[in-house]
């Protein structure tokens, strides 16, 4: 008889809803677990069997007690241990799959490689293919593959990672019984060297295949049944301290740009336009207050102060102002709107990252270099339609005289001011989703 893998004390945990009404989770619950083996936990709805699992994968934390892993109590770790730690000893695989649809299957398993730091290596993403019996499916996406394939690749990205623990939670539950048998046969073949342990409701299916069933009951320990061997295989506890590579964020960020090219190219349009509008403006003052010696050379003094005058009959300076405020209102508004709409829909994927291991920074740093992409693009852009029309209406207007001028100054600085806004929206954002809602809840919606 070997120590356990894991072993819980006392755990206590208490939920408070918006109401002030408190529920206790788990109620002084005290449970060990081998390294190997395939372990179903069975409970009602409510009993606590979700939080056990969440707080085994490092989602949720315990109000008291010890979580000790390989002699390491890993309690009162701060939510970046906790990323590494489910970067480093956990495999999910969920019920709803939570893969990530757009993404090929080379990519939603290379994705838990890369988190680790790793290459995301298809030799060794086939061979894993291979062994979940879904040979030469790598170049397929999310969206190509019936839901018993994505369950398959969800058991595929949780073992490429080579985890202590494989947390399922009600892995058949959207599947039909010949596709669940192939699932757990699965599972109970992973379960031959690593610890698997399943959250279920299903009692048929834990007497078929579970070495041993665990029930909870109002949060504490109802029956367990089954083998209690605790089987042992030494290794150091570590953590991965590792993040997602630079090459790897950014074509994450160019990657979600790609997915979703209609949106990107109204957005570009309209916030081009209000900067092109900027630039014009800014043309236009500079012209005003600062214009080309050359002019003053071609038109003598009284000249250019007559054109000066006869064109703010038209446009006067305040009003020039006035719009120029307007433009880059509208350039924050639209990039407000624009990145609301794409982190509100990526919503899922920043949980499956959180998930995965991914810490705050991953998140970020793919979301940083979308929004860098995009205001080099509009900016872009917006610099070269600016520019051909100060060209243009110096020709059709002024006779070819140099007029207007582009100000590269502002130029410069609506750049500046761009990337400001649109990372500052976009780490905000982020930070907020992360910060008011947990993985889980995140996860399900």
């Amino acid at each position: 008889m070997g120590y356990a893998l894991i072993e819980l004390k006392n755990l206590v945990k208490h939920y408070t809803s918006r109401k002030g009404v408190v529920t206790k989770a788990l109620n002084d619950l005290s449970v060990s677990f081998p390294s190997k083996g395939l372990i179903f936990i069975l409970g009602k709805s409510g009993s606590g069997k979700s939080t056990l699992m969440n707080i085994l994968g490092g989602l949720d934390v315990a109000d008291s007690g010890e979580f000790i892993i390989e002699g390491k109590n890993i309690e009162g770790l701060s939510q970046v241990e906790l990323d590494h730690y489910r970067n480093s000893h956990v495999g999910f695989v969920f019920q709803d799959f939570n893969i990530i649809e757009t993404f090929t299957i080379y990519q939603n398993i290379g994705l838990a490689l890369q988190l680790q730091g790793q290459k995301a290596d298809k030799h060794r993403i086939d061979e894993m293919l291979e062994f979940v019996g879904l040979k030469g499916f790598g170049k397929r996406k999310g969206n190509e593959v019936s839901g018993g394939q994505k369950q398959r690749i969800a058991v595929a990205r949780a073992l490429i990672k080579n985890p202590r623990i494989i947390l399922a939670d009600e892995p058949t539950g959207n599947l039909d019984s010949k596709t669940s048998d192939q699932i757990m046969q699965l599972l109970k073949k992973v379960a031959e060297n690593n610890l698997v342990i399943v959250v279920s409701h299903d009692p048929e299916e834990a007497e078929v295949y579970a070495d041993r069933i665990i029930r909870i009951k109002d949060g504490k320990l109802a029956e367990d049944t089954g083998s209690k061997e605790s089987v042992f295989e030494t290794r150091p506890f570590e953590m991965v301290h590792k993040h997602l590579g630079f090459i790897a964020s950014l074509k994450y960020g160019l990657n979600s740009i790609g997915k979703n090219k209609g949106q990107m190219l109204i957005t570009t349009f309209v916030i081009s336009i209000s900067l092109l509008f900027a630039n014009l403006l800014g043309s236009y003052l500079t012209f005003l207050f600062n214009p080309n010696p050359i002019l003053t050379e071609m038109l003598g003094k009284e000249g250019l102060a007559y054109i000066m005058n006869d064109l703010q009959g038209y446009l006067s300076v305040s009003s020039s102002r006035d719009i120029l405020i307007a433009m880059y209102i509208i350039l924050v508004a639209v990039s407000y709107v624009f990145l609301s709409m794409s982190i509100t829909r990526r919503r899922k994927q920043i949980g499956i990252f959180k998930a995965l291991g991914g810490n705050t920074h991953d998140i970020l740093r793919i979301f940083v270099w979308e929004g860098i992409v995009l205001a080099l693009f509009t900016w872009l852009f917006s610099t070269y339609l600016g520019y051909a029309y100060v060209l243009d209406t110096n020709i059709k207007f002024f006779m070819g005289m140099p007029l207007l001028q582009t100000n590269w100054f502002q130029i410069a600085i609506n750049y500046v001011l761009l990337v400001i806004v649109m990372l500052g929206f976009i780490i905000l954002m982020v930070l907020n989703t992360l910060k008011n809602n947990s993985v889980i809840s995140i996860l399900k919606k």
